[in-house]
């Protein structure tokens, strides 16, 4: 049974659009000229990861059905005179990239999952088979109207994060694979951010594969 120990979790439950009030106290997190660029998504990311403490050898992993479409609608908006901030930050982990580029913090890998069919399930195999010791998975997605009117974007705001290692001292829970095991009900990667919140239990199913369940100890 493929196994990793949760050392950091932290969450941002589903909500449609942040209040005034809650981006001004995300936007802390930043300077002044960096926060002003940051879309909701990276402003939680912020959050969710200011206590990450990454070293070098570490991988990030970056899951979102929609990634920084956000940005790409913004660049296109931004016609006839395209921005260029935009269309750099509408690659699919520019979320999570604008952050690790405004603390200049460097990882051995970053691998972005998008629109996975199964992305709850996916993006935690990525973390169980990857070789790094440590892995920083950051996960969710941001709302605007006119993208979730039209199928392009969710309909909701959230966010979630995990530090997972291979190293059970001091963890708070874990993370394991057991192949053949279906008889749970599947969370979705926004169930995720609002059960990993209230510290409740995740099970995501591997079709043929599996399910991956997360528990806390």
């Amino acid at each position: 049974m493929n196994k990793r120990y949760i050392q950091q979790v932290s969450a941002f439950a589903p909500v449609q659009e942040l209040s005034d009030e809650v981006r001004k106290d995300l936007r802390k997190n930043f300077k002044p000229l960096a926060a002003r660029r940051l879309t909701a998504l990276p402003l939680i990311l912020g959050e969710l990861t200011k206590n990450a403490a990454p070293q070098p050898n570490d991988e990030w992993i970056f899951a979102s059905e929609y990634g920084g479409s956000i940005s790409l609608e913004k660049y296109l908006e931004s016609f006839p005179t395209p921005s260029p901030l935009h269309f750099q930050n509408s690659i699919q982990p520019g979320p999570l990239d604008l952050i690790n580029v405004v603390r200049g913090q460097s990882a051995a890998q970053l691998t972005p999952i998008i629109g996975a069919e199964n992305l709850l399930a996916e993006s935690l195999l990525a973390a169980l088979i990857s070789r790094a010791e440590v892995v920083h998975l950051a996960a969710g997605e941001e709302y605007t109207q006119w993208a979730a009117q039209h199928g392009l974007g969710s309909g909701a705001t959230f966010g979630f994060y995990l530090r997972l290692s291979r190293d059970p001292v001091n963890a708070l829970g874990e993370v394991s694979l057991q192949p053949g095991d279906s008889q749970a009900a599947s969370h979705t990667h926004q169930d995720a951010a609002k059960r990993l919140a209230q510290r409740q239990d995740l099970c995501a199913h591997l079709p043929e594969r599996g399910v991956i369940r997360l528990t806390w100890l």
